[in-house]
């Protein structure tokens, strides 16, 4: 909870482990690395912020939930071709969209198909709305009234 944390501890040594593993695996698919120069804790299960650029849509390092700091990035031309890729994977627990122009907010969240879609922003809740993936990265919604209703006979 300290502010002045940039990045926080990974949760376990078996998560650090599928992190580090995921990590060899953007090498070995021949993805280009940035990891910057950082001194890390001694104590705990921590892991360097992790870009791979020069990545293939069908790279597993884009395909499958690492849970980790590591990012595949993707270019692309136009907003068709981003939303195929975006969706092109059979996970979607969240998406982030980042533009000055409101209609393509509205264009590109009505069309992604993931959990929760951030605009402009990535990671902040309202307790108010649901929160679930989308495909294999969940099933139902908590929070919110979504995730209240199933808890609920309105009926009696």
């Amino acid at each position: 909870m300290d502010k002045n944390t940039d990045i926080g501890a990974i949760n376990s040594k078996s998560q650090l482990e599928t992190i580090l593993k995921y990590i060899q695996i953007g090498k070995k698919e021949g993805s280009d690395i940035y990891q910057p120069v950082c001194r890390l804790p001694k104590k705990g299960f921590w892991c360097p912020p992790t870009l791979f650029t020069d990545v293939a849509q069908s790279n597993r390092i884009v395909q499958e939930e690492i849970f980790g700091p590591v990012l595949a990035i993707l270019t692309f031309r136009t907003d068709d071709e981003v939303i195929e890729k975006a969706n092109n994977t059979p996970f979607g627990l969240s998406a982030g969209v980042w533009t000055d122009k409101g209609s393509r907010i509205f264009n590109m969240t009505r069309r992604l198909r993931a959990g929760v879609i951030w605009a402009n922003t990535f990671n902040k809740f309202d307790a108010a709305s649901p929160f679930g993936g989308y495909k294999e990265s969940g099933f139902g919604r908590e929070g919110g009234l979504h995730g209240l209703l199933p808890y609920l006979n309105i009926n009696a």
